[in-house]
């Protein structure tokens, strides 16, 4: 049995049984072995830890709920190895992953993040995700962010394995796009290898967080766009496409969100809510669009989106 101490598959988890099982021994049945550890977010049953002390799985359990992002933070802190893969409770791993970033690593010993394609499970068929990602050694980020601008966000944040020694926190003042941030933030510092196999399943379903919470994660989206990969841009016809994107965003979040949504968002104190309150004041466009009721912005969000001509 092949077995390396290089990376850990690391799996935050809290309360959601459901996946688990599929999740952990996709983990376990890699070709080549390696570490692995669960780290639950205070959950109020014993299901994690019985389940991982009969597979012989490390497990530790939180004291308090620290947040999403502040337990994959702990997973990378508890990683006993050189790089984390943060296995999501709802998602699989191919049992080639392991092998495959070993394979890069070898190859490009100077590799920061390790990444590979994907495919999402709905209802236990397996369908091709929309994003256009690049692959294959990266020297330097800069590729990620003009992918990023060209083709819209879309990093596979969660297929990808990352070097302990680059990794520098999320932002947790706001729950949505936190992997995003900090990828996008600091992608041009970084090296990257993608593997265009799919080494990667990500699962839709009802419990999904990222499903349940699609309002918070819309209005994270202009900021991202506008502030971080504008700025990232390497010429001036990237930078107007990411303000494209920005104001596309802006007015998908407008077409979903009631009056009183808005003002709620309006009043959040994360770095998105004071961008959100800045480009309203700023932009008389936007502040008219805002006006309009949300039927008629919502209509012509999805006529225009049908024709074609947002971003």
């Amino acid at each position: 049995m092949r077995y390396t101490d290089l990376i850990t598959i690391a799996m935050p988890v809290y309360e959601r049984k459901e996946y688990f099982l599929e999740a952990l021994d996709s983990a376990i049945n890699q070709t080549i072995k390696c570490r692995i550890i669960v780290v639950d977010n205070n959950s109020s049953h014993d299901f994690f830890k019985t389940t991982c002390k009969q597979k012989g799985i490390k497990y530790y359990k939180n004291e308090r709920n620290i947040g999403m992002a502040g337990n994959f933070e702990r997973c990378i802190e508890l990683a006993e190895s050189e790089y984390v893969t943060t296995l999501q409770d709802d998602d699989k791993l191919s049992p080639i992953y392991v092998e495959s970033f070993l394979d890069a690593i070898t190859k490009h010993p100077d590799v920061d993040v390790f990444f590979s394609n994907f495919v999402k499970n709905i209802g236990g068929s397996k369908y091709p995700h929309s994003h256009i990602l690049p692959y294959g050694y990266m020297k330097d980020g800069k590729k990620i962010i003009e992918y990023a601008i060209k083709y819209k966000l879309g990093f596979p944040y969660m297929c990808s394995s990352i070097k302990k020694t680059i990794f520098s926190g999320f932002y947790k003042e706001y729950a949505g796009s936190y992997d995003w941030l900090w990828i996008y933030s600091n992608a041009d510092k970084f090296t990257f290898y993608g593997d265009s196999r799919a080494l990667y399943e990500f699962r839709e379903h009802e419990l999904q967080d990222t499903r349940n919470n699609s309002l918070k994660y819309c209005f994270s989206l202009p900021y991202l766009y506008d502030v971080i990969l504008k700025e990232k841009a390497p010429n001036r016809k990237l930078e107007r496409r990411a303000s494209i994107h920005a104001f596309w965003e802006l007015i998908c979040f407008k077409s979903m969100a009631t009056k009183d949504t808005i003002k709620e968002f309006a009043k959040n104190e994360s770095l998105y809510g004071i961008y959100f309150v800045r480009k309203l004041s700023n932009n008389i466009f936007i502040r008219i669009i805002y006006a309009l009721p949300k039927g008629a912005v919502y209509f012509a969000y999805r006529v225009f989106r049908k024709l074609g001509f947002t971003s």
